[in-house]
C-alpha cells in the first residue's frame, strides 16, 4: 500500500507575514495542496509545535526574538519528527553545512522559489516512504502478533530458533518434549531435542541453512524427551522473524490435522483486532466495499462514522501502554453496546469506524452525537484512576455516486481531523462531510458551489487595509480585498475563487458586490474617504459594468475622488484595450485608476500609452529587496520615472521599521502600506488623529 500527502501540514518560523503568505501561496498554485500555520516569533512557534501534528517546517534564519537554532532546539526537546527547510539569505557551502549539522534537513535561498519547490518535492516523497514504512511496521507487528496467537493454539508443535537456540516456543512444542512450561525452552540448544544419533546429520542441516536462509528444510529423526525417552517426530525448518528479528521456525506436524480448519481460523484471526476483540480494518473495507455496491445497485445511503480518541498520546503517557489499551478496550466494549445494529471495527491505533444504514444525513449526525457525548461520560476506572476521554467524529457516507470505498473512508477522516481542529483544538466534536469539504481539495465544482451560495448569502468578507501618505496625513485610503469564508479552514483569497469565478461568467458579479458593500461602509462615515477597489481583469470586458459601477456612485452618494479602481498589471496586458476603454469612461467621472504589482514587466511603461493611470502600486518583491544597494538604486530611479510622468506612487508590503525608514528616505513616494504600518482590518475604520 502506498500513501499520498493529500494536504501538507506546514508550519512556517517566518519573519514577514506577507512572505510567509506569498510562499504559501507559491505552494498552492504549484499544485501543493497547503494548510499551514505562521509562527512570527518563539512563544508562537511553541505553541504551534505544542498542538499541531506537523510535518514540514519552513524557517528563516531569525524570526521576531526566535532563532533557527532555537527552533530546532525546541523540536528535539518536545521530540519532534519534523523536517526543516531553512530559508537563508546567502547560500554557499558554509551556510548549508551548519544548517545540516544543527538538524536541517534541507536548505534554499529565500528568494529562490524553484529550488525551494525542489526541496519541498523531495521532502515530501520523504514523508510519504516514512509514512510507508511506519504502516507496514505496524502491520508486520500486527501479523506477527496474530501469528503468536495462531501459534500458541494449533494442534502442531511449534518453536523459533535463533542462533541455535530456542527463543520461543508454544505450549504443545513444550509438553512434546516433557517441559512442563514454554518458557523453560528459553536459550536450551536445538540439539538437545534430538537423540545424539542425529546429532550429525542435524548439524549438516544447519550449515546449510547459514549459507541459504530462505530454503526450507524437513528432518525425520528421533526426538528426546525429558522423562519417556525418543520418540519419531518430523521437523519442518523454515525462514521466519520473531519480534522483528530473522529467525528459523520449527514445526512438528500433528497427525490428522484440518487444513481447512486451520484456514479458517487464520484468516478470522486476521480480521481481529488483539486488543479490542472488535474487527479490524480489512475486514471493515470489505463491509463498506459492499455498502458502496448496495448504495450504486438499490440507492441504500450509509454512513461512515470515524471515531478518534483526543489527546491519546497524554493517556499513553500517563496510564502507560496497559493501561491505555485498557482504556480502549473499555471504549471499546461501550461502542459494542451501542452500535449493535451496525458494523464496528477498531481501524488503526486510536480510531474506530461505524458504518451504518441511514434514512438520511440527519440521522447519522445524531447518531454522531449521541457516541460522541457517551464517551465523554464514559469516564472508565483504569488502573485504580478514573479517566477522562473525549472523541471527535468525522461522518461521510455511501451515496449512489461514491467513487469507492477507500474514498469514503478518507473524507470522514479528513472530517475527524477537522472535528479535533475545534474548540481550540481540544476536539470532542462531530464534522459532517458535504460537498464543500471538497474545497479545500481544489475542487472546481465546490469552489463553484461555495461562490453561488456567497453571492446568494451575500456573506464574501471584505478586509479593508490603510494606505499612510507621506504628502497629506489629512488623506483617508483604504485598500479593499475580498475573502470568501469557509466552514473549515482559512478563508480563500481572491486569486483562489477568481478564476473559478471567471469559467463560470461571475467574476463581475463578484467584482459588483464587492464594490457595492465597500461603497455603503464608506458612505456610512463621517469622514470622508477614498476607496482604493480592485477589479479582476476577467470582469474589465463585461460590458455595462463602467455604467453601473457611476449609478452605484452616485446611489452611495460618493464622488468620483473618493474611489481609485485598481488591476493588476498583467491583467491590465492581458486586457489592454477593454482596460483602456474603462479607464476612460471612469476617468470622466472623476476616478482614479491605479495599476497594482506594477515593475514586473519588462517595459510597464508602454501601458501608459494606452490606459490613463493615475497610480501605481509596485510588485511587492521592490520592497523586500531594499537591503540590496543594487535592488535599492534600481527601486528608486523607477519611482522617479513614474512620479515624473505624474502618476501618484504607492508602495506595499512594509513589514519593519528598517525598510520604512528607506523609503521615507527614498524620495517620490506617495503612500506606504504594510502589515508594519497597519494589517487589514475587518471594519472600516478611521483612526482617530490627535493634534499638538
Amino acid at each position: 500500500m502506498t500513501y499520498a500527502l493529500d494536504t501538507l501540514r506546514l508550519l512556517i518560523a517566518h519573519d514577514s507575514q506577507d512572505e510567509a503568505e506569498q510562499l504559501m501561496n507559491a505552494l498552492r498554485n504549484a499544485g501543493r495542496a497547503t494548510r499551514a500555520q505562521l509562527a512570527l516569533n518563539e512563544d508562537e512557534l511553541v505553541r504551534a509545535l505544542k498542538g499541531g501534528a506537523w510535518e514540514l517546517m519552513l524557517c528563516r534564519p531569525s524570526f521576531g526574538d526566535g532563532t533557527f537554532e532555537g527552533a530546532m532546539a525546541h523540536i528535539n526537546r518536545l521530540g519532534k519528527a519534523l523536517p526543516v527547510v531553512l530559508l537563508s539569505d546567502d547560500y554557499n557551502a558554509e551556510i548549508v553545512r551548519e544548517a545540516y549539522n544543527a538538524g536541517a534537513r534541507a536548505v534554499a535561498p529565500k528568494d529562490d522559489r524553484e529550488l525551494l519547490m525542489q526541496c519541498v518535492d523531495r521532502l515530501m516523497e520523504f514523508l510519504r516512504l516514512r509514512k510507508e514504512l511506519q504502516h507496514s511496521e505496524i502491520s508486520r507487528h500486527e501479523a506477527e502478533k496474530r501469528l503468536r496467537l495462531l501459534m500458541d493454539q494449533s494442534r502442531d508443535a511449534i518453536a523459533y530458533v535463533l542462533d541455535g537456540m530456542h527463543i520461543h516456543a508454544n505450549e504443545n512444542y513444550a509438553r512434546m518434549f516433557g517441559y512442563e512450561d514454554a518458557d523453560e525452552l528459553a536459550g536450551v540448544p536445538i540439539m538437545d531435542m534430538v537423540s545424539a544419533e542425529d546429532h550429525d546429520r542435524l548439524k549438516k542441516l544447519l550449515r546449510s541453512r547459514a549459507q541459504d536462509e530462505s530454503q526450507t528444510n524437513e528432518l525425520e529423526c528421533r526426538g528426546v524427551h525429558t522423562e519417556n525417552g525418543e520418540f519419531g517426530a518430523n521437523f519442518i525448518f523454515s525462514p521466519s522473524t520473531f519480534d522483528g528479528e530473522a529467525c528459523t521456525q520449527i514445526v512438528i506436524r500433528a497427525t490428522g490435522l484440518d487444513e481447512n480448519a486451520l484456514q479458517e481460523r487464520l484468516h478470522e484471526i486476521s480480521q481481529t483486532d488483539q486488543v479490542t476483540g472488535l474487527y479490524s480494518r480489512s475486514w471493515f473495507m470489505e463491509q463498506l466495499d459492499q455498502a458502496v455496491s448496495d448504495a450504486a445497485r438499490q440507492g441504500e445511503l450509509a454512513a461512515v462514522l470515524y471515531l478518534r480518541l483526543d489527546d491519546f498520546e497524554h493517556h499513553q503517557s500517563s496510564l502507560g501502554m496497559e493501561g491505555a489499551d485498557d482504556a480502549l478496550r473499555a471504549v471499546a466494549d461501550w461502542l459494542r453496546g451501542h452500535c449493535a445494529d451496525g458494523k464496528l471495527a477498531r481501524v488503526d491505533g486510536e480510531d474506530f469506524a461505524v458504518l451504518k444504514p441511514v434514512a438520511d444525513i440527519d440521522e447519522a449526525a445524531t447518531l454522531a452525537e449521541e457516541l460522541r457525548a457517551g464517551i465523554e461520560t464514559l469516564m472508565p476506572e483504569v488502573a485504580a484512576r478514573t479517566v477522562h476521554i473525549t472523541a471527535s467524529l468525522g461522518v461521510a457516507f455511501a451515496r449512489e455516486d461514491a467513487r469507492s470505498s477507500q474514498d469514503i473512508l478518507t473524507k470522514a477522516l479528513k472530517c475527524c481531523n477537522q472535528a479535533q481542529r475545534q474548540n481550540d483544538e481540544q476536539g470532542n466534536a462531530i464534522k459532517i462531510h458535504d460537498p464543500m469539504d471538497d474545497v479545500a481539495a481544489g475542487s472546481n465544482e465546490a469552489v463553484a458551489l461555495s461562490i453561488r451560495q456567497a453571492l446568494e448569502k451575500g456573506s464574501f468578507r471584505l478586509k479593508y487595509q490603510p494606505l499612510m501618505s507621506l504628502r497629506d496625513e489629512s488623506e483617508q485610503i483604504f485598500e479593499v480585498f475580498v475573502h470568501m469564508p469557509q466552514k473549515q479552514g482559512d478563508d480563500l483569497a481572491a486569486a483562489d475563487f477568481m478564476p473559478v469565478a471567471a469559467e463560470l461568467g461571475m467574476a463581475g458579479k463578484v467584482d459588483r458586490w464587492v464594490v457595492l458593500n465597500a461603497m455603503r461602509a464608506a458612505a456610512a462615515q463621517d469622514e470622508k474617504v477614498t476607496l482604493l477597489v480592485n477589479l479582476s481583469g476577467y470582469s474589465l470586458g463585461e460590458s455595462g459594468l463602467a455604467e453601473w459601477l457611476t449609478k452605484a456612485m452616485r446611489a452611495a452618494r460618493l464622488s468620483g475622488e473618493q474611489v481609485i479602481f485598481q488591476f493588476s498589471e498583467g491583467d491590465a496586458v492581458n486586457y489592454l484595450k477593454q482596460a483602456g476603454a474603462f479607464a476612460e469612461t471612469m476617468r470622466k467621472q472623476g476616478c482614479g485608476l491605479s495599476i497594482s504589482r506594477f515593475g514586473g514587466g519588462l517595459d510597464p511603461f508602454k501601458l501608459f500609452e494606452h490606459i490613463p493611470a493615475t497610480m501605481v502600486k509596485f510588485e511587492g518583491s521592490f520592497t523586500q529587496e531594499l537591503g540590496k544597494a543594487e535592488s535599492r538604486e534600481r527601486f528608486a530611479e523607477l519611482i522617479q520615472e513614474v512620479q515624473g510622468s505624474g502618476r501618484r506612487t504607492l508602495v506595499g508590503f512594509v513589514e519593519s521599521a528598517a525598510q520604512m525608514q528607506t523609503l521615507w528616505t527614498l524620495g517620490g513616494v506617495d503612500y506606504l502600506q504594510g502589515y508594519y504600518l497597519q494589517a487589514p482590518m475587518d471594519r472600516l475604520e478611521v483612526a482617530e488623529t490627535t493634534e499638538g
